[in-house]
């Protein structure tokens, strides 16, 4: 959330009316908070408040913080709450950039609780949405579910409704990383229409949460609309004229059409993706997950794929994950492995791949790789072990609300057991 400079007297004249209205003295609004002169101070012009007395005044006249202050990004924090964020900031900054996010989710959990124990409802919600950055990179996708749902809860008492549409973004997309696909589908839809009356329209924050919504619509087969979703999601990209920002809307939109069986429209936005992207200003461990992804992209897409593009995909992320640590990485490596296994004919090398499940492995992931371990059994004709893994991986769809693939599997088992 940005800092800057309060306008007064409109916060003055703000807080005097909704005092007023509430039949409220200078004292009962200062109780816990401040002392009476202050509030008169702040009535008159005099004084700018910091940004925790605004949200602290806020609850007393039980009012969201937007109302009070008019504003998105009104407040000012005194200098020794500044000077220790500063320090914070570096120091979490330094130890993301040597590669330490236990030592930088220490520092923001840490600090995160602090603010909750002092009652700092605005520091808090910034130090938890910094913390659920770390745990994304981390790929704690429970974890990052159980800290969302309490900062939601921040950012609704603060009543800014850019922080409320990016915190349901963020828990859209844990859920959906969580295997929850249900509450991953109504905080992304919600989401996605509420952003538009937020100065984040037609944003890279409008990008991002229609990526996530696009991506959560692929996984639980709600994809009716969903080429109209991405031509929405590309065109706002295209306007922004971001290299970054149109890569990484090209790279969700290769991925949903490969998943929804439109080939030639997957390997289209995968090029374009690649061209964005293959910069020098795109972070190793995004290119070490866009390799990954890209080789998986292609497996979907299940034409005549070039098996040593896609290999060199494969070899390229494997490279940078040699060098650079990027949590869960590994785990989406060993599916793609087994998958490219299976596509140049090795079913024993397929199986001897998909046969250990990684604990950190998404759901939807997970259900993928018991389906290649299902496909690789079939190929050495262990018929009736290859169905109890697609009947694994038919029930872990069904408890992941992923009813559409469910029902594919189940056909499936009807195929093999016919042949």
């Amino acid at each position: 959330m940005g800092l800057g400079s309060i306008r007064q007297p409109e916060f003055g004249q703000r807080l005097r009316q909704l005092r007023e209205r509430r039949s409220l003295s200078q004292r009962d609004v200062a109780d816990g908070v401040v002392n009476p002169s202050y509030i008169s101070l702040l009535e008159s012009g005099a004084r700018v408040p910091t940004l925790e007395v605004a949200v602290r005044l806020a609850q007393s006249l039980e009012v969201p913080l937007q109302e009070l202050v008019g504003s998105t990004t009104p407040f000012t924090e005194d200098s020794g709450d500044l000077a220790g964020r500063l320090v914070l900031d570096i120091m979490t900054k330094s130890a993301l950039d040597l590669g330490d996010l236990d030592d930088a989710e220490v520092r923001f959990r840490d600090a995160y609780e602090a603010a909750n124990r002092d009652g700092a409802t605005v520091s808090a919600l910034e130090y938890g949405i910094a913390l659920h950055e770390v745990l994304v990179l981390k790929s704690e996708h429970q974890e990052r579910g159980r800290l969302l749902a309490d900062v939601a809860v921040l950012a609704e008492q603060v009543g800014v409704p850019e922080v409320m549409v990016k915190v349901a973004v963020d828990r859209a997309s844990a859920a959906r990383d969580g295997g929850r696909m249900s509450d991953a589908s109504e905080l992304a839809e919600k989401a996605a229409e509420d952003i538009k009356a937020t100065s984040f329209g037609s944003t890279s924050e409008h990008v991002r949460a229609l990526g996530v919504l696009v991506s959560i619509r692929c996984e639980s087969g709600a994809v009716s609309e969903l080429p109209k979703l991405i031509d929405q999601m590309i065109d706002i990209a295209e306007k922004l004229d971001r290299r970054p920002v149109l890569g990484r809307a090209h790279w969700a939109a290769s991925v949903a059409f490969a998943r929804i069986g439109e080939p030639k429209q997957a390997e289209r936005h995968f090029r374009y993706a690649k061209e964005m992207l293959a910069t020098p200003a795109t972070p190793l461990w995004e290119w070490a997950k866009f390799s990954r992804a890209a080789a998986s992209a292609l497996l979907d897409a299940d034409t005549e794929a070039d098996l040593a593009e896609i290999e060199q995909f494969m070899r390229g992320a494997q490279a940078t994950l040699s060098v650079v640590d990027v949590p869960g990485e590994a785990s989406q490596m060993q599916l793609v492995e087994a998958r490219f296994a299976l596509a140049v004919g090795d079913p024993a090398k397929a199986l001897e791949l998909s046969t250990r499940e990684p604990a950190d492995l998404p759901g939807s992931a997970l259900v993928r790789l018991r389906i290649t371990r299902a496909r690789a059994l079939c190929r050495l004709e262990r018929i009736e072990e290859a169905v109890t893994a697609f009947r694994s991986a038919a029930n872990l769809c069904e408890e992941l609300d992923l009813y559409r693939l469910a029902s594919q599997i189940w056909r499936e088992i009807d195929e093999v057991r016919s042949h």
